[in-house]
């Protein structure tokens, strides 16, 4: 089991803990019997992870209030991602689109079976089609690791509820989040385009402009392939644009 996923499962199972012994605890409150809260509160936390399982990535998306792509210019990147799949043998994403001049992009994955690569359309309309097929590489990677998994049920689990408070919001991502997610989805997008310019080319693109999207959500702000410049001081980088661009520039 990877690390990511081996952090969803610890993720799951900890939502789970604390939601059976809430119940367990208000049950035994009420006066029920013990054997019986027990099992209440059992039944209840194993259907509350299950749930979230199945429900995050899905709510994620609503949050980023992305689109069904539609037009000749967005067949582009669907061409794209199908082609990477399909030479590949990797299960192909549902596509999302935010209609933005900005270029961002993000992945959000139940498993590798059940996940989206959101798109703006800025990224689509600007990218020359070796970029998009880089930049849409690097998402399939982090799909494929688990690392989309795991950073969605961060968002919907702990970046959504602690949006109010940015320090501790900004403290807890940093401790859960996998310091070089980001670099190591570069070296394998890398590896499954065979063509390095790409996605540099793609990351230079992105670094020479202000990263924004429109309808922000702090749920996926550690998702964007380039993290959007929404005014937050406190925000969540791992590694730095330039570092990965270096890193990339070596190969």
């Amino acid at each position: 089991m990877s690390t990511s996923r081996h952090r969803s499962a610890v993720a799951l199972g900890t939502l789970g803990v604390i939601v059976g012994v809430v119940v367990l605890a208000i049950l035994v409150l009420v006066g029920l019997p013990w054997l019986v809260c027990l099992v209440i509160g059992a039944i209840v936390g194993v259907v509350a992870a299950i749930g979230l399982h199945l429900a995050a990535w899905r709510l994620l998306l609503r949050l980023t209030k992305s689109t069904d792509p539609h037009g000749e210019v967005e067949e582009a990147v669907e061409n794209v991602l199908e082609g990477l799949c399909v030479n590949h043998g990797i299960p192909t994403p549902e596509l999302r689109v935010i209609h933005s001049h900005s270029i961002n992009s993000l992945a959000a994955a139940r498993t590798p079976a059940h996940a989206a690569i959101v798109v703006t359309s800025g990224a689509v309309e600007q990218l020359e089609r070796i970029e998009l097929e880089g930049l849409v590489a690097h998402h399939l990677c982090r799909i494929r690791r688990g690392d989309a998994a795991f950073e969605t049920l961060a968002g919907v689990l702990l970046a959504w509820p602690l949006a109010t408070v940015g320090w501790l919001r900004r403290r807890v991502m940093d401790r859960v989040l996998p310091a070089q997610r980001s670099l190591a989805a570069d070296f394998e997008a890398v590896s499954l385009t065979r063509y390095p310019p790409g996605l540099l080319s793609a990351l230079m693109t992105l670094s020479a402009q202000t990263a924004q999207v429109p309808s922000p959500t702090v749920a996926a702000l550690h998702m964007w392939i380039d993290e959007p410049d929404w005014g937050i001081a406190d925000a969540i980088r791992h590694p730095r644009l330039d570092a990965r661009i270096a890193a990339l520039t070596e190969l």
